[in-house]
């Protein structure tokens, strides 16, 4: 458990002593090492679309946990993470509970901020039907004439401007584009600076925050019905639990308080883009090239559904359904569901013998169970000094390792009393140099911008 692949071998450590002092004093590293930030500057523009809003929005609490939450409302989930990690390798006052609720995940055995999710769906059999039939609350299968799997009509779809839920995900804009309409009242607040700022014209210039894409939940409805539906709901509400980690837990989607901007400038959204939140989409693709695809984007899990279709003579096609989790590491699935047989569905309802919502129920009744006792995390547990040295080692040499995510989890260890002042500096100038400097010892102000520009430039690296 002493390094970051669960492997317990002793690891020599890289972290003198705390008496032993080694190279110039952290003030001098400050001092003698002036970073530019300008090479970095054009990377905003891969990620940031330009603000027309010279005013700052109100803002609520701390600088760099708000512009997370600001990221991740607007289905940045990359960014998100990096400005998360950020402020938690900042480690000021306003840290220390988040810092304190890093978990730890037995089946990883490794430390924990939050399992990184994706999802997948493989089509297999007779894909090329008109309607794939779902399994729909009430009993229902497939659609109504005239009707979209979703319930709207065509018309209703293209008045509203809402994507056609058959193309594909990665065609999609019309979402992104949308703009958020104006606020009821005209009233102006006063920022910082004592400046008086319009809200009302605030509001209005900005993109409204979609933290996911209407376009995958649309597609997963149209091929799987309620069984996308029901799964769905069961992974928001361990989400929301904490039980995949304590990382944007209970973020409200709809919450202004931590205003619309990262650094002044709104936030693209990332792709991939958030099936529901904290669950990215890899396509339809099969899946050893879902695998593939999952950890080239940092996936620790894939929730893979899969549907076979087989058309039938004069009837509705049958649409089976299973839904599994796979562990990206080594492909192999940790559970996986009964069948959800729309056919079966169909048959109990007619004979007055069950619903669909039991039938999916019945289906889903040890996955559930497992899922939860192989993935939900656990309270940290208690390490000696010598196993945190070990780890800080084994962290700095993880390639899969973001650096900020790095000084986060070194900085966790400092607050909890295994690293010294000394190891803790030691080891944020290790991994992190002149920036590891900056981070730990600069001021406020040039210690944020430092890591929004290390935060943008992993999220585009990871694109």
């Amino acid at each position: 458990e002493g390094s970051s692949d669960g492997s317990s071998a002793p690891v020599t450590p890289a972290i003198p002593e705390p008496n032993v002092t080694t190279g110039p004093t952290p003030m001098g590293l400050l001092q003698l090492v002036q970073p530019s930030w300008n090479p970095l500057r054009a990377e905003l523009a891969k990620l940031m679309v330009p603000s027309t809003v010279p005013t700052k929005p109100l803002l609520m609490g701390p600088t760099l946990r708000n512009e997370a939450t600001v990221a991740f409302r607007y289905g940045n989930l990359k960014l998100a993470r990096e400005l998360y990690y950020g402020f938690l390798a900042r480690g000021d006052k306003a840290a220390i509970e988040d810092l304190q609720n890093l978990k730890f995940s037995g089946h990883f055995r490794r430390p924990i901020w939050q399992l990184r999710w994706g999802v997948s769906m493989g089509l297999h059999g007779d894909t090329a039907v008109t309607s794939f039939a779902p399994i729909r609350a009430g009993g229902g299968t497939g659609g109504q004439p005239g009707m979209q799997e979703g319930g709207f009509s065509d018309s209703e779809m293209s008045d509203s401007g809402v994507s056609d839920p058959t193309m594909s995900p990665d065609l999609r804009s019309e979402s992104s584009d949308m703009r958020e309409e104006g606020m009821e009242d005209g009233s102006s607040d006063l920022d910082s600076f004592g400046q008086p700022i319009d809200r009302k014209a605030a509001v209005a210039a900005a993109p409204v925050a979609q933290m996911t894409d209407e376009a995958i939940q649309m597609r997963f409805e149209e091929v799987m019905g309620s069984v996308a539906t029901t799964v769905a709901e069961g992974m928001q509400t361990r989400f929301e639990r904490g039980q995949f980690g304590p990382a944007f837990a209970n973020v409200d989607p709809k919450s202004t308080e931590q205003g619309d901007t990262v650094g002044g400038e709104y936030v693209s959204p990332s792709e991939p883009r958030m099936w529901i939140p904290n669950v990215i989409y890899l396509g339809e693709e099969n899946s050893d090239e879902t695998l593939k695809i999952a950890a080239k984007a940092g996936v620790d899990v894939l929730l893979r559904f899969d549907v076979a279709i087989k058309e039938m003579r004069n009837s509705m096609p049958q649409n089976l359904t299973r839904v599994r989790v796979v562990d990206v590491r080594d492909g192999k699935p940790l559970v996986m569901s009964g069948a959800m047989d729309n056919r079966e569905v169909a048959k109990a309802v007619a004979a007055n013998r069950g619903t669909a919502e039991k039938h999916i129920e019945d289906a889903l009744e040890k996955f559930w169970p497992i899922m939860d006792s192989k993935l939900t995390v656990i309270p940290f547990p208690k390490i000696t000094p010598e196993v945190a040295r070990r780890r800080v080692t084994g962290v700095i040499g993880d390639a899969s390792y973001s650096l900020l995510q790095k000084l986060a989890e070194i900085r966790y260890l400092q607050s909890q009393g295994y690293l010294t002042d000394e190891e803790t500096e030691q080891a944020f100038a290790i991994a992190g140099e002149s920036d590891g400097m900056t981070i730990l010892y600069g001021s406020d102000a040039l210690a944020i911008e430092t890591i929004r520009e290390l935060a943008m430039q992993q999220a585009n690296l990871e694109e």
